[in-house]
């Protein structure tokens, strides 16, 4: 079956809106994308974080009005997988995860974590239910040849170098001072992100490196359009997260040749391979600080280039999801020509 045959309906709760235009944009970039290689569909958005809970279940019914229509339906987010899987019969459903299933609707309520959990798990066992992870693959899962590790890809063509000093000007940042950069796209304080450890390794750094003249960068809830030049201004990107998926802060920041500074979470270790001037840290300020010195005189390296020798482009991406699609397809065909016959 070729690409241009299929048909896909991308169910979400993570897109922009014009009041959160950096909410869930990579997911607004892979369907793009995937429209853009010969897929077509259509995008079922279900906008509960701004008009509440009600709106999964006004989900029910307009995802059961639409999906017969569709050769195979995406989901975005776990949330959005419950939803799907109780509007629908039949028809595959794909899920992408955005984190370790444990992590996926992370609550403070211990009993909630558990159930959302054990409802993800219950549901993913389901043979028309195919699951991508952006992390790694879960061991139990390994076997079962309806689960892919599948990352974003990021953009080059989107985030690239540009002078730093035009920049700055962009911002109205002063070109004198070496900034280190925060991405959080909903919110700086959210709790995963970290934004204490930051600013603490920050207070470090101010303190012990005056001639540096160093200053944090926060990058939350900027137009698309935007953050470019974040990138370009920050000498490093300081990432301190509790957990992640994929971060794509931290690659859009190797597609600029900023280096950066991480927690081992998600698989950032993966996409450090090759690239000399970016480093895995303990959570712990005093050691972030010493990386982040460290990253600041390494010579420069590029970084844009270990992210295509790691294969972890868009076009790279689009093209493995595509052929994901592809393979569930023809898998569902084949089960409906052994039961007819």
């Amino acid at each position: 079956m070729k690409s241009k045959q299929m048909k896909v309906l991308f169910v979400t709760n993570l897109y922009p809106t014009k009041n959160n235009p950096d909410y869930g944009v990579f997911t607004k970039d892979q369907i793009q994308s995937t429209l853009e290689n010969g897929v077509t569909g259509d995008v079922l958005f279900i906008n509960a974080r701004e008009n509440g809970i009600r709106e999964y279940f006004k989900a029910l019914k307009r995802i059961n009005d639409a999906y017969k229509d569709y050769d195979l339906i995406h989901c975005f987010h776990g949330l959005s997988l419950i939803v799907t899987f109780l509007a629908t019969k039949n028809k595959p459903i794909l899920i992408s995860f955005l984190l370790a299933i444990k992590y996926e609707s992370l609550h403070k309520n211990y009993i909630i974590n558990k159930i959302y959990s054990l409802t993800y798990n219950t549901i993913i066992k389901s043979k028309r239910v195919f699951s991508i992870f952006k992390d790694e693959l879960p061991e139990h899962l390994f076997s079962n040849g309806r689960s892919f590790y599948l990352p974003n890809g990021v953009d080059l063509s989107e985030f690239f170098p540009i002078n730093r000093e035009a920049a700055c000007k962009a911002l109205s940042l002063d070109p004198n001072k070496t900034y280190v950069l925060f991405v959080s796209s909903k919110d700086k304080f959210r709790l995963v992100k970290r934004y204490d450890l930051f600013s603490k390794t920050i207070q470090i750094l101010k303190d012990n490196s005056k001639t540096l003249n160093i200053d944090e960068l926060v990058l939350s809830n900027v137009p698309r359009d935007q953050c470019i030049y974040y990138f370009n201004v920050a000498s490093v990107h300081l990432l301190t997260s509790d957990y992640e998926g994929s971060p794509n802060s931290v690659k859009e920041a190797m597609s600029c040749n900023t280096p950066v500074v991480s927690t081992d979470v998600g698989n950032v270790k993966q996409m450090f391979n090759g690239a000399s001037n970016c480093f895995i840290s303990p959570q712990d300020p005093a050691i972030f600080a010493e990386y982040v010195l460290k990253a600041i005189i390494e010579p420069p390296c590029d970084l844009r280039n270990v992210l295509i020798e790691n294969k972890l482009t868009v076009q790279d991406k689009t093209n493995e999801l595509v052929d994901i699609y592809r393979k569930i397809i023809e898998k569902q065909v084949n089960i409906k020509k052994q039961q007819y016959n």
